[in-house]
């Protein structure tokens, strides 16, 4: 191939990529680089840069006009020169008039505000940086398209915020959000809620660390008038890696009353993924499933929660709260619980009754040794469309567990044969 062939040549194939992916740096002067190399992948619709990639060379290759996505990783060395390629890059996306999805990741401790402002095709941002500024985050707000928003914002001053909201003077804010993913501290979330258009969000997923369930009070009663369909709260609590099982007093544990003013929302999905399992009884459970009765997916603390609690820590609900979810959420599919299967608390199967339930995927938390033959009877009656059923904790138990779906698998063959 000769050098005036060069070109076209690549154009050629170039006009074959629709995506692309950068995972190693050219450390080359542009000056060098042959102009064909840049804005000739006129149909490139995605483009992701790795760390190792990040810079203008891989940027320039990555800009068309028809491009929808893009994907920056930066890395999180805190460094000028890091912060400054952040903001080249951003300045060059001015360009690119179809853009619609942008996931930024790093560090980047200059202030982004510029270099938004002209992306206003945005359709979904998503900003991992290691320090947002206030000035940013609010350039944000001004975006009419935007309706998918992910932002670590735990590093933004709570008073800052609601004196630049005050200025705005009522001009829209955020006006077409319709999913947020949030790290910031529950007083700021509560804050920018209180400032949503109410008709639009449908879907809150919350990351928070630190703060005990009391810190939720005016978040929630923030959140009571939106028309959430999904929710999940993802909660840390920071514990002294010097002890084996941190001793954890009452007040941090979730109850039906710091859920209650969620009660009115229209939910479908409720994850509380949280570090310790809410403490719930049967009757709490009750309520809750008049409360959403058009629940697929619902989460009572994360899967290995129980791991996190001294021994002598036991749920109050029992296999009692299966059978209300089945009567109360008759759309549930997915389900993550801990209960009690001490056998003093297992129900009489004659009470137990037969149903059509969708329920496919169930995750059970519990210290004591499950009854094998009844709860995979009791399991089989009234979810029959039961496919997966795992211990969210196992502890010494894992073969009773594995017993559970087999007999369970052949009880369903059975049924099936009928």
């Amino acid at each position: 191939m000769t050098q005036d062939t060069a070109p076209t040549a690549f154009h050629s194939y170039a006009v074959r990529v629709k995506h692309i992916v950068h995972c190693h740096r050219v450390l080359v002067d542009l000056k060098s680089i042959p102009m064909h190399l840049f804005h000739r992948l006129s149909n490139l619709e995605s483009a992701r840069i790795e760390s190792r990639a990040s810079g203008e060379v891989a940027l320039r290759m990555s800009l068309a006009v028809r491009l929808r996505a893009l994907a920056l990783q930066v890395g999180y060395t805190k460094s000028n020169p890091t912060s400054m390629t952040v903001h080249g890059m951003m300045s060059l996306l001015k360009g690119c008039s179809s853009l619609e999805q942008l996931s930024i990741r790093g560090h980047s401790s200059k202030c982004l505000h510029m270099p938004l402002s002209s992306i206003t095709t945005l359709r979904s941002l998503s900003l991992h940086l290691s320090s947002l500024t206030e000035q940013s985050f609010m350039t944000v707000s001004t975006f009419r398209l935007l309706a998918h928003f992910d932002v670590h914002a735990d590093h933004l001053s709570c008073a800052y915020l609601s004196t630049a909201i005050a200025r705005t003077c009522g001009a829209p804010f955020f006006p077409a959000l319709e999913k947020l993913k949030i790290r910031a501290q529950p007083a700021l979330i509560a804050l920018l809620l209180q400032r949503l258009p109410q008709h639009k969000l449908r879907s809150l997923h919350i990351d928070a660390t630190g703060s005990g369930p009391s810190a939720f009070h005016g978040l929630f009663k923030a959140m009571a008038t939106l028309p959430l369909h999904e929710f999940t709260l993802e909660h840390t609590i920071p514990i002294d890696e010097s002890d084996d099982i941190p001793a954890y007093t009452p007040d941090q544990f979730f109850t039906l009353d710091h859920l209650r003013p969620l009660s009115k929302l229209p939910l479908r999905c409720f994850v509380l993924d949280s570090s310790l399992p809410p403490d719930l009884s049967d009757p709490a459970i009750e309520e809750m499933t008049k409360w959403w009765p058009l629940l697929d997916r619902l989460q009572f603390g994360a899967c290995t929660a129980l791991e996190n609690v001294d021994a002598t820590w036991k749920p109050r609900n029992s296999l009692a709260s299966l059978s209300a979810l089945a009567r109360g959420c008759k759309h549930l599919d997915r389900l993550v619980i801990t209960l009690d299967l001490d056998s003093l608390l297992l129900p009489d199967l004659a009470a137990v009754p037969l149903g059509s339930h969708p329920l496919a995927s169930l995750s059970i938390s519990s210290r004591f040794r499950p009854d094998v033959p009844l709860l995979s009877e009791m399991l089989s009656r009234t979810f029959p469309s039961l496919v997966d059923v795992t211990p969210g904790f196992v502890g010494e138990h894992e073969d009773a567990w594995v017993a559970v779906q087999a007999t369970l698998s052949d009880l369903q063959v059975v049924q099936k044969s009928l």
